[in-house]
């Protein structure tokens, strides 16, 4: 695709930021000077975006569980364990607060959630801020495919807050982390069982596509009850690599829903998010039966 013509198409409908785009946002604000107008512009652009967003939540669970399970709110068994796992949970972990918070710890006596940050700093604020939760543990680790022979992988540093650390976006900063497999993670701790609900969430600035080869060659992606976050970051680094990262998504039938920070300020798009969790949990349920 001609370089022009992607932009164009990407403005109108980002693969991975989809109409709630900032290249359109960007676009918008160069457009329209006027800062009033300019505000509500954007707020109707996420408005329609969310209204998509629920409608895709609607369909992926009418066509996985049936039109009767779309109002169906989930119960797990006491016999079985929701895993959460959070990969990249920045300084907060404000993605996995919600969800355990708002929805795992309602629907399932069992609850275990894992975090993982590489930024030692932004670990460190994670780790305090789940410190007294008996069933989330924070890890500072860069998730990767294979291990490097050392055991550690080089982690560029942003300035100012730790948004945008990545091992792929070079920067004059850099810390080397310990290194991970996600898959040797998820052997070693007894996730795999077939009591458990696994789910994942990433935004790890363009090493997605490593986690997602690493379960795929592993053969645990299809133990994955469901995939979340944006995963756009290798399209801000290497387009051509995020066009193998999006082929490879489609031939191992993985697709993920929407779960990025920018959704917690709004309401509805949190709603759907939880819902869609909900959907994920109903369909590894029915499974079992």
């Amino acid at each position: 695709m001609a370089k022009k013509n992607r932009r164009l198409l990407w403005l109108l409908w980002h693969p991975h930021q989809r109409l709630w785009n900032w290249g359109l946002v960007a676009a918008i604000r160069k457009a329209c000077p006027l800062a009033g107008l300019n505000k509500w512009l954007n707020y109707g652009i996420i408005i329609l975006d969310t209204v998509i967003l629920a409608l895709l939540a609607t369909v992926k669970r009418a066509s996985a569980l049936g039109v009767s399970k779309i109002f169906s709110k989930a119960k797990v068994p006491d016999h079985m364990t929701i895993v959460w796992l959070d990969c990249g949970t920045h300084k907060k972990g404000a993605e996995m607060a919600l969800v355990t918070e708002h929805l795992l710890s309602k629907v399932c006596n069992n609850l275990k959630a894992y975090g993982f940050e590489a930024n030692p700093k932004s670990f460190q604020e994670a780790y305090n801020n789940f410190s007294s939760t008996n069933n989330i543990q924070v890890f500072n680790k860069a998730l990767c495919e294979t291990l490097p022979p050392e055991g550690t992988i080089k982690l560029y540093v942003q300035e100012g807050g730790g948004c945008g650390d990545s091992m792929y976006r070079k920067t004059d900063s850099s810390v080397m982390v310990d290194a991970l497999r996600l898959s040797d993670f998820l052997r070693e701790n007894n996730l795999l069982s077939n009591d458990k609900i696994v789910l994942l969430r990433m935004n790890i600035e363009g090493a997605e596509y490593d986690v997602i080869k690493d379960l795929v060659y592993s053969g645990l992606s299809e133990r994955i009850d469901g995939f979340f976050g944006m995963w756009d970051d290798l399209s801000k680094i290497d387009i051509e690599r995020d066009d193998d990262f999006r082929a490879f998504l489609s031939r191992n039938r993985i697709q993920t829903f929407p779960f990025n920070g920018r959704d917690l300020a709004h309401a509805f798009r949190k709603k759907c998010i939880l819902y869609h969790v909900h959907t994920c949990i109903l369909k590894a349920l029915s499974k079992q039966k």
